[in-house]
Formats: structure tokens, C-alpha cells, sequence
């Protein structure tokens, strides 16, 4: 198990560095679906979601059309689902909603934390919002869930223990047992560390053992798929024997690929057109026909996420005058040259210093964390110039969180090869309640010779409902990387960074 937990980890944090170079689908001929975005607030998770929604054309606003839900894998953009669907979707009189939840959710509701309720947000809020705007069906036998690894968990999961809601589920290249990854990828803040007393709470929400337990037919068609190198195929395998057990009837294919969008879209048009016989023969059997109740429509529709800034506080901070720190920890930096290294305006080669830190920010809770940097440059140059230095914000797995802007630190003018001393100062604030409903803001400040702060702060902004916030659940430990560059009007033309030091007020 400890193994497998690993494997699976290291496949799904390739998954998207593979969704970004995978190719694009084939186009399709005639009218285009016609596809919108929305970013919303939502009552359930208390933060703001988005998701796409896809309509085939031609489609009668008083007819009532089936609708399949898509759901995306652990690292899956906002844009992975529609691009696959685009091609395919005016094939069928189907209406595909893409939610592009983040953060390691699951689709689930925290045991944990009572404002994360994800599984809420899918069962009640996306799809009453969906019924109430758009011409679907309410009926059971016209709405189907499919989904990619931890979303193929979702998918199946939300079937399995919400009987009524869906008719048709997919499976593709599922994270099935998520005992396999407890307490990693945001899962010890959703639902708890690994240890012996969290281990029932994994394993009750683990497709795998739910499976097992499972008395009498399924309450929906299962269609269950993987590559035959697929990184997940042990966990379909496992998930494959669990239903065996129990005599459940279900569809299999493994196809040629790996746990990659390369692969899973080769199977889209096949998932839509499955879903979509399924549909047809709940019509023509009149099986689940009866209709859910209509629920409020709870979300706020806003056009972009909010702006969002230093807090009063943390200004204060950044932007206090600078003196000798009694009371410092230092920070770890990456070593510079040991005769310093070099950087030039024109020399592509020296274009810039890489400076990496690994920063004590950690955590899902509102915080702020000040940083001291004492920077020397030399340079052989007499006249007066600037060095610039800008940033990027990592999470514990180095995805970047967000880019600070340059902020450009004053070299006084004087005798050729002198060695100058600049300070700034670095301030991180994770927002209140929390990062993943409120953001994340980094802001450098550079000082002069007096201790006083020069010019305004360059400021980067992770922003709520933002796809790269999503990423700081799943390893919530600050890692940063500066770059050193000669970048500006007023910029030297030549310097060398002899030394950098951290320091965490």
C-alpha cells in the first residue's frame, strides 16, 4: 500500500504537465456547441467554484434533453473536460456541465472542516442551477456522471451513495481507493492525517470498500475504462474484483494509453455516445422516470474573481522603517558563486541570478509571514543604477502559486568594483478565513541607505476562485525562487551578487 501510494501520487502530479502537451481533438464538421463559462460564489463550499456548460446545437428550448456531468482528475485545468468534449458534443443531444473544482476535493463533503461541503456543491447547487437555466431533464434516467481519475472516484461514489440521482456512471482510469492516498494531496485537511483513528473515515468514502459491501444490483449502468499503462490500471484491477465479488454487472474496456488526456481523449466520443444509448433506453423503457423537485438556486453568478490586496496590517509590516533586527531566524537560500554571480544586461547568458528559499509558510489557516533581505552588489561600474528583483511563490511541490513583479533596489553611484549593501523587505499573507476562499498576497519593498522605504511595493496576487489557488491545498508549505536581474530604465549595466541573506522577521 505504501508503495502504491507513492506510484499513484507521482502519476497524478504528471497529469498536468500532460494535459498541457497533449494534442487537440480532431475538429468536428458542421455547427459548433455552443459552450459558456461561469464563475460563481457558492453556499456550500464557501468559496467561489467555476465550471463550463456545453450545448449541442439545434437543441428546443421546450424540449427536455439528458445531461452528463463531468468531472476532472486531481490536477485537471479548468479547460481539460471542454476541449475534449468540443469536438464531439454536436454529435448528441446531450448537455455537458464541466465543474472545475480544485484543491484536492474529491467531490466530497469534509468530515473535517463543516464549510467544505464539495459534494453538496455537485449534488444540490450545480444541478439545480443547471435544471433551473438550462432545457434538462430531472429525471434520473436522463442524467449520467462520468469522470478521470479522482473524478472517476467521485463519479462513482456520488452515484453509489446518492441512488437517485444518476442513471449511467463512467469510470475512466480511476483513483478508486482512496485509503491509497490518505492524509497526501490535501486529503489529511478535507478529511484527516493518516492514523489509525482517521483510517475508517478513508475507507468509508473509498470506492474500492464501498463496492464490497454493496447488497443487490447497482442502481445505475456502470461503464468502467483504463489504459493498459495506466497508472491507476491496479486500482481499476482492485475495483474490478470488488465488484466481481458481489456479482455486479458492469462494462469493461481497456484500450491502448496511459494515465495521460492523450489517452482519455481517444474515449470521449465513445463515453458521450454510451451515455447517450443509455439515455434512450431509460426513455424507451421508461425507467427512472420520475422527476426531482426543483431546488433554490443558491449561487451568485460574478464576472471575475475579486481583487484583493495587503491587509492594513501587513502593509504596516512591510513598510516599517528598517533597523538592526535583534530577533531574526535565518533562511536557507541557494549558494550563490563563490566569487558571487555574475549578471548583464546584454550577456543572455548571465541575464539573470536564480535565488531559491525555502520559506516557513505552511498551512491552510490565515497567516502572515515577514522576510528580511540583505542583498550585496558589486559592480564595476561608476554611475548610479538599480538591480531588479522579482519572485515566485510556490507551493510545497514547487507549482507556482503566484509572481511577485520586479522591485528595483538603488546602487549609488561611486568608485568603480564597490561593494553596496540593499536591503528589502518580503512580506507573504495567506487571507482571512483561509487561502482557498480569500487568496494568497506576496509584495516586495525595497529600503534605502536611511532604513527608508523607496517607492511603492511590487505586489503578486494569487486571487479566490482562480485555478492556481487550487494548487496550495494539495501541499500547503511556501517555496519561493527570486530572480536577480539588470531589468529596468535605470538599470546597471553589469553587477555581481556577492551575497543574498534570508531572514523571517
Amino acid at each position: 500500500m505504501h508503495h502504491l501510494r507513492h506510484t499513484l501520487t507521482a502519476v497524478l502530479a504528471s497529469a498536468l504537465v500532460v494535459a498541457a502537451l497533449a494534442g487537440a481533438a480532431p475538429a468536428a464538421s458542421g455547427p459548433a456547441a455552443g459552450w459558456t463559462k461561469y464563475t460563481v460564489r457558492s453556499t456550500a463550499t464557501g468559496k467561489i467554484e467555476r465550471f463550463w456548460v456545453g450545448v449541442p446545437p439545434g437543441l428546443d428550448a421546450d424540449t427536455k434533453y439528458p445531461v452528463v456531468y463531468f468531472l476532472p482528475g486531481l490536477l485537471d485545468g479548468d479547460d481539460n473536460w471542454k476541449n475534449a468534449l468540443e469536438p464531439y458534443l454536436p454529435r448528441h443531444k446531450v448537455v455537458a456541465v464541466c465543474p472545475t473544482v480544485g484543491g484536492a476535493t474529491w467531490f466530497m463533503d469534509s468530515p473535517h472542516q463543516p464549510w467544505m461541503k464539495w459534494g453538496t456543491y455537485l449534488r444540490e447547487e450545480l444541478r439545480n442551477f443547471i435544471e433551473t437555466r438550462y432545457p434538462v431533464s430531472r429525471q434520473k434516467g436522463q442524467r449520467g456522471v462520468a469522470g478521470i481519475s479522482a473524478g472517476g472516484h467521485a463519479a462513482f461514489y456520488q452515484a453509489l451513495t446518492h441512488p437517485t440521482l444518476y442513471s449511467s456512471v463512467t469510470v475512466l482510469s480511476g483513483t478508486m481507493d482512496i485509503r491509497a492516498l490518505a492524509g497526501t494531496v490535501g486529503l489529511e485537511y478535507w478529511i484527516g492525517r493518516r492514523s489509525l483513528d482517521t483510517m475508517g473515515l478513508y475507507s468509508n468514502r473509498s470506492c474500492v470498500v464501498l463496492a464490497s459491501r454493496h447488497e443487490g444490483p447497482l442502481p445505475f449502468a456502470l461503464s468502467l475504462e483504463a489504459g493498459n499503462e495506466d497508472g491507476a490500471l491496479a486500482q481499476m484491477r482492485a475495483f474490478r474484483q470488488a465488484l466481481d465479488a458481489k456479482g455486479l454487472t458492469y462494462r469493461w474496456k481497456l484500450s491502448p494509453g496511459k494515465h495521460e488526456w492523450a489517452y482519455w481523449r481517444t474515449r470521449v466520443d465513445e463515453v458521450l455516445a454510451w451515455h447517450a444509448e443509455q439515455f434512450e433506453h431509460n426513455r424507451r423503457e421508461g425507467l427512472y422516470g420520475a422527476e426531482a423537485e426543483a431546488g433554490p438556486v443558491t449561487f451568485e453568478v460574478i464576472k471575475k474573481p475579486p481583487e484583493i490586496g495587503l491587509s492594513d496590517e501587513a502593509l504596516r509590516r512591510l513598510r516599517a522603517p528598517w533597523t538592526e533586527a535583534a530577533d531574526t531566524t535565518p533562511i536557507k537560500t541557494s549558494a550563490l558563486g563563490a566569487s558571487g554571480s555574475p549578471v548583464s544586461k546584454t550577456d543572455k547568458a548571465r541575464a539573470e541570478v536564480k535565488i531559491g528559499a525555502d520559506l516557513p509558510i505552511r498551512g491552510h489557516d490565515a497567516a502572515l509571514f515577514v522576510f528580511r533581505v540583505t542583498m550585496t552588489v558589486a559592480t564595476p561600474v561608476p554611475q548610479a543604477g538599480t538591480v531588479a528583483m522579482s519572485g515566485e511563490l510556490r507551493n510545497g511541490r514547487h507549482w507556482a502559486i503566484l509572481t511577485v513583479p520586479p522591485a528595483h533596489l538603488a546602487v549609488p553611484a561611486g568608485n568603480p568594483d564597490r561593494k553596496v549593501e540593499r536591503h528589502a523587505r518580503i512580506v507573504v499573507q495567506l487571507k482571512e478565513p483561509a487561502p482557498i476562499r480569500a487568496g494568497i498576497v506576496a509584495a516586495i519593498q525595497p529600503f534605502d541607505a536611511d532604513g527608508r522605504p523607496v517607492g511603492e511595493p511590487a505586489v503578486g496576487t494569487c486571487q479566490p476562485g482562480t485555478p492556481k489557488l487550487e494548487l496550495w491545498p494539495l501541499s500547503p508549505i511556501g517555496r519561493s525562487l527570486w530572480r536577480v536581474t539588470l531589468d529596468g530604465p535605470n538599470a546597471l549595466p553589469v553587477a555581481t551578487i556577492l551575497e543574498c541573506r534570508m531572514e523571517e522577521e
